[in-house]
């Protein structure tokens, strides 16, 4: 599966092909092949355009960009024998790539997020992913079959080896805060990690027992009674297995049926909240996979190793689609704002990667000049939608009171 050089209509299309493959050779592993490092590029490439991770969905797109003279179904057998390709992991072709990107944002912090979704009823999907801008990159994953016993580790060490994996690829130096929801509210994951001197905000379930320091003891959804109301308290946790501590916060949202429950190791203050709350971007990353980015689900790749190696080319092409929309983000921040706007700026209402599927669609389709930076800016930035919005708001502010809009 050639790419071929630039034909007559095809110029865009090879050039955004050169640029990815050149990004992506940067941090493959000298060790992998050279036909290997040719197909990811074009797997990657055919994600983004069919917006799927079907192989049938891929080889239509690599045949409609030009890449190869090969006919479709022929294109489709070369992808599902990529997934047999033993060198298409994460540890020969993306951790590199990680390594980079993280090291270059020189964060202060980050924000991991630990989550856990099933493809149908087939494949198990336990992701690790960094928080950036209200999206979820993927650092990494663990897949197996879903409704069978489970064969091999068991859950709690299937977590231990990916936490393992994913600070491997930290930088070193930098504070690390796990978000997760209720389903590692438990002290089998704050024990983890605890012990690689991390910290945690975790969502437990609200029958939790939790004991105050003058040894009054309660279940946590008991410390708030009305809607409305909060409380935060550094006491104890999990009676059934020999208490620990932490910080205890629970509120009571308008309109929610019950109290939001967390713990953490971090103090008691109330922007650990804010923070916990930035888990949410897993579950749109989740929705970026299954159904409004690569229609995961839409797919028939079931085999867990195969499963394994497509999520390489998945990941690849969320983190391009997000490095691309980053840049997009930047154009939109340096445009002069008029002051005449107050309410929320259309580019405001789609994610970064939205953006960035947007701009590489008009590349393919020769609409505007293939250029990128390839870096993630702003890594202390609050979510894409936040900051654009208060941009415009500033300007509108500035405005009413006679300043030029910024």
């Amino acid at each position: 599966m050639a790419c071929q050089g630039p034909r007559r209509g095809t110029m865009p299309t090879a050039v955004v092909y050169r640029e990815i493959r050149r990004l992506l050779s940067r941090y493959v592993d000298p060790r992998v092949r050279e036909s290997t490092r040719e197909r990811l590029a074009i797997l990657v490439l055919g994600i983004i355009h069919a917006t799927s991770a079907a192989p049938a969905h891929v080889s239509r797109a690599v045949k409609a960009l030009g890449l190869t003279g090969a006919k479709v179904e022929s294109i489709e057998r070369r992808i599902r024998r990529l997934q047999n390709d033993v060198q298409l992991t994460r540890a020969l072709c993306f951790h590199a790539f990680v390594q980079y990107h993280l090291t270059l944002a020189r964060a202060s912090e980050l924000q991991l997020i630990l989550d856990v979704t099933t493809k149908e009823d087939d494949v198990v999907l336990l992701s690790a992913a960094v928080w950036y801008r209200g999206r979820a990159l993927p650092l990494a994953w663990a897949v197996w079959p879903a409704n069978v016993p489970l064969q091999g580790p068991r859950f709690w060490q299937r977590v231990a080896l990916l936490l393992d994996e994913v600070e491997r690829l930290l930088p070193l130096g930098v504070p690390v805060t796990w978000l997760a929801d209720r389903a590692f509210g438990t002290p089998s994951f704050t024990d983890l990690v605890a012990a690689h001197h991390w910290h945690y905000v975790v969502r437990v379930q609200d029958q939790t027992r939790c004991r105050d320091r003058r040894g009054t003891e309660r279940a946590v959804r008991d410390l708030v009674r009305l809607p409305q109301q909060r409380a935060k308290l550094r006491g104890r946790v999990f009676k059934k297995h020999g208490w620990r501590e932490a910080s205890i916060l629970v509120h009571w949202g308008r309109g929610q049926e019950g109290p939001l429950c967390l713990i953490s190791d971090l103090p008691p203050r109330w922007w650990l909240i804010q923070a916990y709350r930035r888990r949410y971007a897993c579950e749109a990353g989740f929705r970026d996979y299954k159904s409004q980015g690569w229609r995961w689900e839409q797919g028939q790749v079931c085999a867990c190793h195969h499963v394994e190696r497509l999520l390489v080319g998945m990941a690849l092409a969320t983190w391009i689609a997000l490095l691309v929309g980053t840049q997009v983000a930047g154009e939109l921040l340096r445009q002069a704002k008029t002051g005449r706007r107050h309410t929320k700026p259309p580019a405001a209402k789609q994610s970064l990667f939205s953006l960035g599927l947007q701009r590489l669609r008009e590349w393919l389709g020769g609409g505007s000049e293939v250029r990128c930076d390839w870096l993630l800016t702003d890594w202390h930035a609050p979510n894409w939608e936040t900051q654009l919005y208060a941009l415009y708001l500033h300007g509108y502010v500035f405005a009413l009171n006679g300043a030029p809009p910024c």
